[in-house]
């Protein structure tokens, strides 16, 4: 104790000084121990600008230690200053799923980073989509290949934005309008169906996408697959009607989904349905009165389309299809008519007076129903011919319709005329 009382007063601080000195280097050391060399060497390269030589050293400090979340958030930081040179579309969206990547597994990693990394995903998302509004705006004032090639740089460079933030849907839609446009159609369908399993239930989005099912049913599509398409927009629009179960708009466009879909069980309880909404809608009644005649049910046909054409008296589609519909009900009397004659004069076996007056009288009436059927066929198809005719459009099926009329009322001179005019365009 002594010894300590005799160390002189400006030497009593001198080994804590030391001490403390001592432990700064201790910490030092051990912090350039554990820190990678290679992240070092990417950050000089960065501010050098070399970024090729910045991006092979920060992916070796990765594969060293993938788990180094700095690592991970320079990477991004240097593929986001590379991003200005990358000029090819494809090469360009590669590059931000590559950046977006590298900021979220530094997240991940350690969600201290998270206030930075969305400040550069806010300001990347920003040049993207003004990118991409600038392209479409000049694509609007090209024509041809040229318009078309300009709305896919302007749609990729949307799909880029909602790469940086998953959960934009304002740039998944103007994606999908871009493709749209750049008649681009399954593209445009990819956006659109991915901005729905996103939850958004905005209206335009289930009335555009279901649009673009049309579009690539009509103008795309062969013929054999057009159902395909109209059955994806009848799926698109029934998820849509529960959300808007009044909207005039969604409800027509799945009336006509369903109508060329060929789903008819699935279409007649809706037809059913709509009938009080809809009965003063033309194609509506068109369009329900076809699916029951695709059903052989011309009773219940024939009333909907009379009712079509008393609406629109130039509906070539509704006179064609009810002149068929009374063609049709004209040939299944015409069944029973045949079967009574065998009955009177074809069985082989005496008949009571009675009975062969009953049959006589069946006969007479039939022949007077099938009679007026027809006589309501031609009427319906020669109207339908002459608007046909004056379009210029392909009047065979209405022909064939008009000979098997004229026949089974024994016009025969008009059925001949009827029969040359459908086979000349291939019945």
């Amino acid at each position: 104790m002594a010894g300590a009382h005799n160390i002189p007063p400006n030497m009593k601080c001198a080994l804590p000084i030391l001490c403390w000195i001592s432990a700064i280097l201790v910490l030092v050391a051990a912090d350039g121990c554990g820190s990678n060399p290679n992240v070092e060497g990417a950050r000089l390269d960065l501010r050098a600008k070399n970024y090729q030589r910045a991006l092979t050293n920060v992916n070796k400090a990765i594969e060293n230690e993938p788990t180094n979340s700095e690592a991970h958030l320079l990477k991004g930081d240097i593929l986001l200053e590379m991003l200005p040179d990358v000029i090819d579309s494809h090469d360009r969206t590669a590059h931000v799923g590559e950046l977006a990547g590298a900021y979220a597994q530094a997240v991940m990693l350690d969600p201290e980073h998270r206030l930075y990394v969305e400040m550069q995903r806010i300001s990347l998302y920003s040049g993207e989509f003004g990118l991409a509004m600038e392209a479409y705006r000049d694509a609007d004032q090209l024509g041809g290949r040229e318009r078309a090639n300009r709305f896919t740089i302007a749609a990729r460079h949307f799909r880029n934005a909602s790469m940086i933030i998953p959960d934009s849907v304002s740039a998944l839609i103007n994606e999908a309008n871009a493709y749209y446009s750049a008649g681009e159609g399954q593209l445009a369908a990819d956006a659109y169906e991915a901005a729905i399993a996103l939850e958004h239930t905005d209206r335009n989005l289930f009335v555009y996408l279901a649009r673009t099912y049309e579009l690539m049913a009509t103008e795309f599509a062969d013929p054999e697959v057009q159902p395909g398409y109209y059955r994806q927009m009848v799926r698109t629009l029934t998820v849509a009607r529960q959300h808007y179960q009044d909207d005039a708009e969604i409800r027509k466009l799945l009336l006509n989904a369903y109508a060329m879909s060929e789903m008819m069980e699935d279409a007649l309880p809706f037809f059913e349905e709509i009938y009080p909404l809809e009965q003063d809608n033309p194609i509506y009644l068109y369009n329900y009165g076809t699916l029951l005649m695709r059903q052989q049910d011309y009773e219940r046909a024939i009333p909907l389309l009379s009712r079509a054409v008393e609406l629109d008296s130039s509906y070539v589609n509704a006179h064609f299809n009810l002149g068929a519909a009374h063609v049709n009900r004209g040939v299944k009397i015409d069944e029973r008519y045949q079967a009574v004659e065998d009955s009177l004069y074809g069985g082989g076996r005496k008949l009571a007076p009675r009975e062969t007056d009953h049959l006589e009288a069946r006969k007479t009436s039939l022949e007077q129903l099938k009679a007026k059927y027809f006589a309501q066929a031609i009427i319906h198809l020669e109207f339908a011919r002459h608007l046909l005719e004056s379009e210029l459009s392909d009047i065979s099926g209405v022909c064939h319709a008009l000979y098997l009329a004229y026949a089974k009322t024994n016009q025969r001179s008009r059925a001949e005329e009827a029969n040359i005019c459908a086979k000349q365009g291939g019945y």
